[in-house]
């Protein structure tokens, strides 16, 4: 029989978690994160000796040498030098550094991975201790320029997949007073955004009959009340995207329906008749959205010279322009990196690396996109990051979570207020069988993430060389969380 280990709580274990939960709060998520790994690598190491104060000790020694000016660092490593000696198993010490890593890159709202030229655990081993590597999530950085000015406050857009808080037609599948409470408190992965984007999957609507044939296999129509506008709301979003095939399920009506709801909650609807496009003040900065799809009701992804139009008076009219489409082949079949036309049960999909090279030539200065159900690779195109598909964020009851279905992102962009890419990174997820995600940093998930980094990395070796880059001068500041409203008590 198995025994319960409880999470170890020596000293110099506890001063080690809380420096980098410090550093976290304080913004510096790069120098969290390596404190993070290096402590993971050396708890894996089957010859360490069994004794935590010499771990935490390796740990922040290592850290030293790759930024020797950091005096928090140094005088904690001087406390633990002058402190005694205990000596625990070693299983207790692998468990305890394990148990880090997963909770520490968890605690926090600002839990994205982020390149500031840090080095990773896909680079080679520290010497001179040979280590194990454990992968962590795809991360992406533009290029370093020389004489950059320096940036106070980025602006931050965080972004997920597809949206179906459940349905009430043909029959009732809606959560519970405790599941919509899971469904509302997922703002604590998004509220350390400026702007939180997702697609609507399905229409806000409390009447109204089905255009589709539901009866017949594989066909699905998704109702929500028109409640849920402030459920949305609660979660964080600023921004929907509204041109997708489950929008007009209950036909005109259902999509005026739906707009009308987003509205009286501050969401703004992009991408269909009467919300073309949406447009967001962040401070002083202007940040413009649009959406597309492969459907003809809405704008098509293949029609270039309005979606080339669209995008530059957007450019004219903001500072930012960010581009969502809903297109590509569905399911395990769409893993992979996009390239020509594609087609789910004979129907045309669109080419959605086209589109996508298309909005970057003609101003945009990012690409989400969304449908496929799963998370396929991204890239840097003309220092613009894509992201070709953000797999499912919530299905509750609607979507399928078989297998890597349930792996999911939360896409994070960071922009100078002039417009210039700072960064990118994901917050990895796992979807329950309801449909609910909560972060995931187990190994299986980030390995699974990582996939989709060797891929791009042998189309673009800029990409490998921003990842091997020097230590960033100066980290990116934290940003304040948004006033979002407390959640509703049952």
């Amino acid at each position: 029989m198995n025994k319960k280990v409880e999470p170890p709580s020596v000293e110099s274990s506890a001063a080690l978690r809380k420096l980098i939960h410090a550093k976290r709060k304080n913004g510096q998520v790069a120098e969290a994160l390596v404190l993070t790994q290096l402590g993971a690598r050396i708890a894996r190491h089957e010859r360490i000796s069994d004794n935590r104060d010499e771990m935490s000790r390796m740990a922040l020694a290592r850290y030293l040498e790759l930024m020797p000016d950091d005096a928090e660092v140094r005088q904690l490593l001087e406390q633990l030098t002058q402190g005694s000696v205990q000596t625990p198993s070693r299983s207790n010490v692998r468990r305890l550094l394990l148990w880090a890593l997963f909770i520490t890159c968890g605690i926090s709202a600002a839990g994205a991975i982020h390149l500031n030229g840090l080095p990773m655990l896909n680079d080679p081993p520290l010497p001179p201790v040979p280590v194990v590597r454990a992968k962590l999530p795809p991360v992406i950085q533009a290029p370093v320029a020389a004489k950059e000015p320096e940036i106070t406050t980025p602006i931050v857009i965080r972004a997920v997949g597809d949206v179906v808080l459940g349905s009430n037609f043909p029959r009732y599948r809606l959560p519970g007073i405790n599941d919509k409470k899971r469904i509302a408190s997922l703002r604590q992965e998004l509220k350390s955004a400026d702007i939180v984007l997702g697609n609507l999957e399905g229409v806000l609507s409390d009447k109204g009959m089905a255009r589709k044939d539901v009866s017949k296999r594989g066909v699905y129509a998704f109702r929500m009340p028109e409640s849920y506008a402030a459920t949305l709301h609660e979660m964080g979003f600023d921004v929907m995207s509204l041109a997708n095939n489950h929008s007009m399920d209950f036909g005109e009506e259902g999509l005026k329906s739906t707009i009308r709801a987003l509205k009286a909650e501050g969401v703004q609807p992009m991408g269909v008749p009467g919300a073309e496009m949406a447009i967001v003040k962040v401070r002083n900065t202007f940040v413009a959205f649009l959406n597309y799809s492969y459907l003809p009701a809405f704008t098509q992804l293949g029609d270039e010279q309005r979606i080339s139009d669209d995008i530059k008076r957007a450019r004219a009219a903001a500072d930012l322009v960010v581009v969502t489409v809903h297109g590509g082949k569905e399911g395990v079949a769409a893993i992979g990196a996009p390239s020509g036309d594609e087609y789910y049960k004979s129907e045309y999909r669109g080419d959605i690396l086209k589109f996508a090279h298309l909005a970057i030539d003609s101003g945009a200065s990012a690409v989400f996109g969304h449908g496929p159900h799963v998370v396929r690779p991204y890239e840097v195109y003309k220092d613009k990051p894509i992201f070709f598909s953000l797999g499912n964020f919530v299905g509750y009851g609607s979507l399928s979570t078989r297998g890597k279905l349930a792996n999911s992102i939360i896409a994070e962009v960071r922009f100078s207020p002039g417009g210039k890419l700072l960064g990118a990174g994901v917050i990895p997820l796992k979807l329950d069988r309801s449909g609910i995600p909560s972060v995931d940093y187990s190994t299986a998930s980030l390995n699974t993430l990582d996939g989709l980094l060797d891929e791009q990395l042998e189309k673009n070796p800029v990409l490998e060389l921003a990842m091997r880059s020097a230590l960033a001068k100066t980290p990116m500041q934290p940003v304040a969380e948004k006033n979002i409203p407390p959640l509703p008590q049952p």
